[in-house]
Formats: C-alpha cells, structure tokens, sequence
C-alpha cells in the first residue's frame, strides 16, 4: 500500500504509513518539515513501509534531508532508519542517547518487540543497523532549528521535537484519534514499564513550550495543543483514580482482570467516548493497545 500524503500546515506534510496489519490505516505517521532553509523528518515508521516513505518524501519534491528526528526507538516510530539514511546518508540522526546504540545494533530490540507484541511486531519488519558515525553529534544538535526535549513516560528514550511552530509530541501526549464531526479519541500510551509521575512530568515540560499545535505520532494534529496536554494529563489521573479502585475491589489476579477493567475505562473515562465511533477492526486494535496501556498502570500501581 502507497503512503498518504497530508499538507496540514504550511510547510508540514504528514506521510500516513500502513504496514500491513488489519486496522493500521491512518494509525502511523511520519512528520516531514519543509522550509526554504531546513528541511527535516520526525519519525520513519516501520520497515516494511520504508519504501513508500522515500517514494512520498520526494513525492512532496524533498532531495535532501538536513535531520531524521526519532521520538523514540519503537519499531513503529524508528524501525525504517537503516533503510532511509542509507537514502539521506548526509542527514544526522536526532536519537535518545538511550536508544541510540538499538539503531546500531538492532537485535535486542528486535526480540522484545517480538516478546511484547507477537505478530504485530513481527509485521512492523526488522530494524536495518545503522552506522554509529550517523547519530547527530553535539555540535548538530546545537545547530539544529528545534528544541529536543527529553520526556520519558511512554518510553526512557522518548524525545519531543519542538520546532517553532509546531511540537512533534510523539506519543509523550497519548494516542488522539480524529473523528467524524470534529470529536475525538484519546488515549494513554502508558505500556510497561510506566511510572506515572515520570510522565506527567514529562508532559509539563511539553506544556513549558506552549504549543498551539500539536503533531502526534498517532495520529495528526491539533491546534488546541495546550487544552489537549492538559486534558491528557488529567486523563492519566483519572486512570490510576480507576484502576486503583478497581484493583482494590478485586479477588482475582490482574491478569485475569485487565480485559474488565479495559472495559471499566471505556464507560467511565469520557476521552474514551470516541471509541464507539471506530470501525470494528480499528476497534480490535484499539484493545490491544488498550489492555497494554491497563499493564502499565497496573504495574505502577501493584509497585
């Protein structure tokens, strides 16, 4: 399947990417950056979609790329970064210097992909290596035209990019569907291991920027970007108000329980009321993502 291309702002196209697994349409995107005077790339998607990110980026008519910004090192925000800079060999790579030796030597994180999410991971692809000598040293991060800001929560070696008129959230401000008539599904990306505190610190460090536009991992954007981090941030308070109730309440183990309290969430959180809206098969993926995110909560809470 050939990526989408979605002029969204001027200068900011987002390249939607679907490997191929059910209910991945319009889930996964790169964020691509094009001024005059820079022109740079936030995220690669998985492998198995690499190709049709080059075809789309010149597409949109880019030759080069000054930056590749990886959020982080997910196979589905990073797992197409040997093929691209083996394409803009000349672009430094822009990675958390906990995540950067997995480009080097992707292996281990091939496998707990695989360990964590089964066949949804295998379908992402394996991760090309990429050379050391690509990661961006410091003196072309001090050159760079954004801001890195460091926001673990979602993953240790989750980044945000802010550039000046947008933040690139990666997944630092949950997952934002769109819906018909202007409304909304949001939820918490907050899969194990999560420490709550980690990330709501995390997301104030977003709001310290102010943003009046937001750019998701998944999926798009949103020119209330303020209102939004802070609704997601009272999202995340109100996850750990219900599940630890829920916990309290319960005689089996959580193992048992995490598809019940999936469903708990769904009546009782009213960012979640979108779900309704979603296509059956967009529904099933939602789940899974869903019962993950519960994983999380539950481990920092039984901790």
């Amino acid at each position: 399947m050939s990526a989408t291309i979605r002029p969204l702002a001027p200068h900011l196209f987002l390249v939607g990417l679907t490997p191929p697994i059910d209910g991945f349409e319009d889930f996964i995107g790169a964020w691509l950056v094009k001024r005059p005077e820079e022109v740079y790339l936030i995220d690669v998607g998985p492998a198995v979609t690499a190709d049709e990110l080059i075809d789309a980026i010149e597409t949109i008519g880019v030759d080069r790329l000054d930056y590749i910004c990886l959020t982080h090192i997910h196979l589905d925000h990073a797992g197409a970064i040997g093929q691209v800079t083996r394409h803009f060999p000349e672009a430094p790579v822009v990675c958390h210097p906990k995540g950067s030796a997995h480009l080097v030597n992707p292996e281990q994180l091939w496998q707990g992909t695989v360990k964590t999410l089964g066949e949804t991971g295998r379908a992402y692809g394996r991760m090309l290596p990429i050379a050391a000598s690509a990661i961006a040293r410091p003196d072309q991060l001090a050159a760079a035209p954004f801001k890195i800001i460091d926001t673990p929560g979602h993953a240790p070696h989750h980044y945000a990019i802010a550039d000046k008129d947008y933040l690139f959230a990666g997944e630092a401000g949950g997952v934002c569907l769109p819906l018909p008539g202007g409304q909304i599904y949001l939820r918490p990306a907050t899969p194990p291991r999560f420490f709550l505190e980690t990330s709501l610190a995390s997301i104030d460090r977003l709001m310290e920027t102010k943003p009046e536009i937001v750019c998701y991992g998944h999926y798009g954007i949103r020119r209330d970007g303020m209102a939004m981090l802070d609704r997601h941030r009272e999202q995340l308070l109100l996850w750990k108000q219900i599940l630890a109730d829920q916990m309290g309440r319960r005689r089996d183990q959580p193992s048992d329980a995490i598809d019940r309290w999936v469903r708990v969430l769904l009546e009782e959180d009213p960012l979640l009321n979108g779900f309704k809206q979603l296509a059956p098969k967009i529904q099933a993926r939602e789940r899974f993502f869903l019962a993950n995110s519960v994983k999380g909560f539950v481990g920092y809470l039984t901790a």
